[in-house]
């Protein structure tokens, strides 16, 4: 791959960052600085792309409303559920999971994929609306002993709210689409490097642990988002219809997720977002394999029934 694809590449870039974390231990001064700032820098950029203007008419509404539904009560309860299973240690990481609203990357998979880009990208800002108070609610009622009120709210501030405020100058500036997932590539690299090399010990030093972990990742990532396609398949809904609601299943702001872990925690409570980056990343290259090869071979919902009947 040429330097420029490199770069304009979310998967090649996020393997990038986890394997420089790994090896060099990632940055010996200011982990939870470099993986705020770059976190909210990114935040900035992904959420220049969302618009609430993007609405247009009741079935908006409607998305929005069933992608939470998927998003904060399907996909939060198995996570939590999967937590329940590992050490008092890691709860938090997988509360703080759990209680993160939708990846904004959402949006453009959806676009990647074949859906209906402008329900997702109003599904992804109600989302975002939806989580300043859902998610201080969940953690405050599960790991409120363990957590400063204030320390998280000042992280949500600065992390989710002053990056809408800041998204919408962004917006104003008119990046090309290119440039701004370049850019968004970058700030990828620097958080996970942070994330990942910090953790360098908790990766290598227990595989018995990391394998549980990536089981619970799996589990989270391609149990909820498969279930989710093939429920929705056997309702004869729409291949473009269905791909946000199955990205909504299964996708979490992980980067929000290791972030707030380092900035409230220990680094050690990353672990478990920073091992489900990996499979995040699998389960998108996964769809845009598998759904050409679900359509070729007649399985693709309503379309394929309605073009054998005609």
């Amino acid at each position: 791959m040429q330097p420029a694809q490199i770069l304009a590449s979310y998967s090649a870039m996020m393997t990038l960052g986890l394997v420089l974390g790994l090896v060099t231990g990632g940055s010996p001064w200011y982990t939870k600085e470099i993986s705020m700032a770059s976190l909210a820098i990114l935040m900035t950029f992904s959420l220049s792309t969302v618009s609430l203007k993007e609405a247009r008419g009741r079935d908006h509404y409607q998305h929005a409303m069933f992608a939470l539904i998927l998003n904060y009560a399907i996909l939060t309860s198995v996570i939590l559920a999967i937590g329940l299973f590992f050490s008092d240690e890691l709860w938090p990481g997988w509360v703080l999971m759990a209680a993160a609203p939708s990846a904004i990357s959402i949006v453009p998979f959806t676009t990647v994929l074949g859906g209906r880009a402008t329900k997702a990208l109003f599904s992804t800002a109600v989302n975002y609306l939806a989580a300043l108070a859902i998610m201080p609610a969940i953690t405050l009622l599960l790991i409120g002993s363990s957590v400063s009120a204030t320390s998280l709210v000042y992280s949500l501030l600065l992390l989710i709210v002053l990056p809408m405020v800041a998204s919408r100058a962004v917006m104003r500036l008119s990046i090309k689409k290119d440039t701004n997932t370049v850019l968004m590539n970058i700030c990828f690299v620097l958080l996970i490097f942070a994330v990942a090399g910090s953790n360098r010990d908790a990766f290598f030093g227990d595989p018995l642990l990391v394998l549980a972990i990536s089981l619970g990742c799996l589990i989270r990532t391609f149990g909820t988002g498969l279930m989710t396609e093939f429920a929705l398949a056997k309702t004869s809904m729409e291949k473009s219809e269905r791909i946000s609601y199955v990205l909504f299943s299964s996708y979490k702001n992980l980067g929000l997720t290791a972030t707030l872990a380092i900035a409230l925690f220990e680094p050690v409570v990353a672990v478990p977002a920073t091992i489900c980056i990996v499979f995040e990343v699998v389960w998108v290259i996964f769809l845009i394999r598998w759904y050409p090869q679900r359509a070729a071979g007649g399985q693709d919902g309503r379309t394929e029934r309605s073009s054998a009947s005609s």
